[in-house]
């Protein structure tokens, strides 16, 4: 006799998964039903300081959004690619960080035809007009200085898909 399939309002998925950059691992907490999930907007953040992750995670998930936190554009990349982050609505990641920058993220994500159509929302704290411009031209839906207040979070609502 075959198992039954479990009702779709029954299945569970993680509602916030975190990369600790010292144990590699994917963090998977709290478990909500995945008709809940599938209608919350899932935001991917990228910074390479965990103080900064923390704020901007703790903002986004005030607003109700999802949020999955990484350390660096490379890692957000390689999940993205893998498919290992389902169903990002937008992408708000650090300019400056080491290895890859929030701005080759940027140009990474708009070059990939499965990616490019994800927002990609980009932060500083130097206020630099040129790079601003060129995040724009580039793509960005919008440019965020830091620190990230819960007012810049509203204003991005909008840029959501």
């Amino acid at each position: 006799m075959a198992a039954a399939a479990p009702s779709p309002a029954l299945a569970l998925s993680p509602k916030v998964v975190a990369t600790s950059p010292k144990a590699g691992d994917r963090k998977v907490v709290p478990v909500v039903p995945a008709d809940e999930v599938e209608n919350e907007m899932h935001v991917l953040a990228v910074d390479d300081s965990s103080v900064d992750r923390a704020v901007i995670a703790k903002i986004l998930r005030s607003s109700k959004y999802r949020v999955t936190t990484v350390e660096s554009a490379t890692r957000a990349l390689e999940l993205l690619c893998l498919g290992l982050v389902p169903n990002v609505n937008m992408i708000i990641t650090d300019y400056w960080m080491p290895g890859m920058t929030g701005y080759e993220l940027l140009k990474r994500v708009k070059e990939s035809s499965q990616l490019k159509e994800i927002p990609v929302v980009i932060m500083s704290s130097e206020n630099v007009p040129n790079r601003i411009s060129r995040c724009l031209e580039e793509g960005a839906e919008d440019f965020l200085l830091k620190p990230v207040r819960p007012s810049d979070v509203s204003r991005l609502c909008s840029r959501i898909r």
